[in-house]
Formats: structure tokens, sequence, C-alpha cells
């Protein structure tokens, strides 16, 4: 079957070729690669976590979530997964020294 030529040429102002545009993902590909982005921070950055849920407010419902938020971090540390986080983190700080040219390397 021959396309058509705005099958062809799309009006568009993006870079994206028409051969792409037509193909996509399933909401179930699309709620996978959702919870695999939520996982990664959840696993390995759960130290900052605990002073997201302070902003949360002083309710019922916030001071349980803030416990297993704290519970999370606590157990993600005890099995090392905390320690790729810390490592980058020092290395930024580093990195940000030596460009402002601090002394205390």
């Amino acid at each position: 079957m021959a396309l058509t030529r705005s099958e062809r040429a799309p009006l568009v102002t993006d870079a994206i070729p028409p051969a792409l545009r037509r193909r996509g993902i399933t909401p179930r590909q699309l709620f996978m690669v959702c919870a695999v982005a939520a996982a990664m921070p959840a696993l390995f950055a759960s130290h900052d976590t605990p002073t997201w849920t302070e902003r949360l407010g002083d309710s019922r419902p916030a001071h349980r979530l803030r416990d297993a938020i704290t519970a999370w971090d606590d157990e993600m540390e005890r099995i090392g997964l905390g320690r790729p986080h810390e490592m980058l983190r020092d290395a930024m700080a580093r990195l940000l020294n030596l460009q402002w040219g601090d002394e205390n390397r």
C-alpha cells in the first residue's frame, strides 16, 4: 500500500521521521517504564526521601508516611544500596570544589 504525500511528510516542525512517529508503545509498556523510573531513586537515592516527607506537614498520615520512608531508607542503607548515591554526591562536591578553586580538596 502506497503512502499518501501527507503520510510521508507530515506538517511538523520537529525532527522525528514519519516512520518513527507512527510507532509507539502500549500503555503497559509506559507503565513499566514509569515503574522502573520510580524504583531507581527509591533503591539508590533513598537517603533524600525522608527530607521530602518533611514538607508534607504535621498530619497523622504524613507521620506514618515519614516513618515508612525512614524505615525504607534505613533498610536500603543496611544492605548497601545507598553507597552509589553517596559516592556520586561526593564526586560532584569534589568537582565543584575544583571548579571554584577550593583549597580544601
